[in-house]
């Protein structure tokens, strides 16, 4: 079986593997004695009493029973109806805590609303964020968000910081609230300042191009002819570079999830955090590598590529193509901070350049030596 053929057989099996493990995350998933409950709907009926801390992750996550310990839950939409004996930290796109929790409350999401009791404090943050009336909380309230609104009873104090804030319930304490109104978005920056940011990037492209002429000349020489003599292809190798960098985060996430519900199964619990660990590095370190070449490597790909067609030629010295390197850099820097275009300009830049060194090095990867083949024969030693 040939060297490209291998690779691709490998990937269209780990995605099949992936395909099927994946219908095991969409059914509800319980571990380690019922404590950890993932899958996309996950429901605790209200005839059911967790004896211990309940650990839920799902995209829709209803808590109607009691829990004797605390709860930890994200997702899309989670309720919490029951009675908790603990803390609560929850979070999601929608929640709603309607229940009585004995300890501290502690919810985020874009919209949340609290209609039970908490008999501590209660943190809460968000983009409407509401302690409903009739509901209590025995501590203080501690709220951020666009907009908050208390309906119900703080016997504590309540510490505010939100864009509109509305209180119709009592405050047994001090009422300390910022109120920042929407202003519309942040102001519009100066000409001064982006003449500034302009200058501080045109000089850290400069320092970045000088170091890649000296470090890895072929590789930027390799990408900026690539960019000149297949600008079509390197645009192509770009929107697939930022569309496989998307694929492969979700993939990466999702792997996780499948191992750790494997390692769970396994009981084997450092296995589990060790393999989240290592993954979510993974995704840091890829995501850093692709903003540090949208962000600057791009534009230096580019530049070459623009110096190189306006002075075409052979180039004598390092510091030539320096300098054709700083003029193109800054067409580019200009280009991309004038208000109107540069967000586009930006864009375009992005996918010529990240595509232009993506097809560099697959083309450098095809070109490298084969591995040799082992055969069944073995040479006789020679004689002494």
């Amino acid at each position: 079986m040939n060297r490209i053929l291998r690779p691709g057989l490998a990937i269209a099996a780990a995605l099949v593997m992936l395909l099927l493990l994946a219908t095991l995350v969409l059914a509800e998933t319980r571990l380690l004695d019922g404590k950890l409950r993932t899958g996309d709907t996950v429901t605790v009926p209200a005839s059911e009493r967790v004896a211990d801390d309940l650990y839920v992750f799902a995209g829709t996550a209803t808590i109607d029973g009691s829990v004797d310990g605390d709860i930890v839950a994200f997702g899309g939409q989670v309720s919490v109806n029951g009675e908790v004996s603990g803390d609560l930290i929850v979070a999601g796109g929608t929640v709603t805590i309607a229940g009585d929790v004995q300890g501290d409350g502690r919810v985020a999401g874009g919209t949340l609303t609290v209609a039970g009791s908490v008999g501590e404090d209660l943190v809460i943050a968000g983009g409407q964020a509401t302690l409903a009336g009739g509901a209590s909380v025995g501590g203080d309230l501690i709220a951020s968000g666009g907009s908050v609104s208390v309906g119900g009873d703080v016997m504590g104090n309540v510490e505010a910081s939100a864009g509109t804030y509305s209180r119709t319930g009592t405050v047994g304490g001090v009422e300390n609230v910022v109120q920042s109104p929407e202003t519309g978005g942040p102001a519009p920056r100066t000409t001064g300042e982006m003449v500034l940011d302009a200058i501080r990037h045109f000089v850290i492209l400069l320092i970045l191009g000088a170091l890649a002429l000296w470090l890895v000349p072929r590789a930027l020489r390799a990408s900026d002819e690539t960019l000149r003599r297949e600008p079509l292809l390197a645009v192509g190798g770009g929107l697939a570079t930022l569309i496989g960098y998307v694929v492969f985060v979700i993939a990466a996430i999702l792997l996780m999830i499948l191992l750790a519900i494997a390692f769970g199964l396994l009981q084997v619990a450092a296995l589990v955090v060790i393999e989240f660990v290592t993954g979510l590095l993974t995704i840091s370190i890829v995501t850093f590598l692709l903003v540090m070449a949208a962000a600057y490597f791009a534009d230096l790909v580019v530049g070459l590529a623009l110096g190189r067609l306006v002075a075409p030629g052979t180039v004598a010295s390092r510091w030539q193509e320096l300098g054709l390197l700083a003029a193109g850099a800054a067409v580019v820097v200009i280009l991309t901070s004038l208000p109107a275009i540069g967000f586009v300009a930006k864009l375009v830049v992005i996918c010529l350049g990240i595509g232009a060194m993506a097809v560099a090095a697959w083309r450098r990867w095809r070109r490298r030596p084969p591995e040799p083949e082992i055969t069944g024969s073995v040479a006789p030693p020679e004689p002494a």
